[in-house]
């Protein structure tokens, strides 16, 4: 699936196993090396408030740092979190500009549908990333995913 020219040019693949629930995800976008990438669950609402992210960046000695957290408010405190699915195997790379997260998810609660966001911001300071571009292409990075469909 591509989910492209909001905010960035990203792209999030996945491989569903039906008899775990769980779900294999690599998302990737296009990102400067000082910045972040995002890619998240939204159990209960469309959109950002209430998501379920996982969130990498290169950390101030270089190296790829990817974990969970859970967007509680337009100012979170992007600190790594349990989320309310599993999260196992998550990991980060980056090469030519291009950051990705892999992890595996799941069950989910829910099924195979999901409201789902994305997101790159351009800014981290003490190993935590700063606040996204409020641009309406930022504000119109969410959909909805069947992860058994496409």
């Amino acid at each position: 699936m591509d989910i492209t020219s909001r905010p960035t040019t990203a792209h999030l693949h996945w491989n569903y196993n039906q008899s775990s629930g769980e779900v294999e995800i690599a998302y990737r976008a296009h990102q400067i090396s000082e910045g972040w990438i995002a890619w998240a669950i939204n159990p209960t609402e469309t959109g950002m408030v209430g998501s379920q992210a996982l969130v990498a960046f290169r950390d101030a000695n270089g190296s790829m740092t990817a974990f969970p957290t859970s967007i509680t408010s337009y100012n979170p405190s992007m600190l790594p979190v349990n989320l309310s699915f599993q999260v196992s195997n998550i990991s980060a790379e980056y090469s030519a500009n291009v950051m990705t997260i892999f992890a595996v998810i799941g069950p989910l609660d829910d099924g195979t549908i999901v409201n789902h966001v994305w997101q790159a911001g351009s800014s981290i300071s003490d190993n935590i990333p700063q606040i996204h571009s409020t641009s309406t292409a930022n504000l119109q990075s969410m959909g909805t995913l069947d992860f058994l469909s496409g």
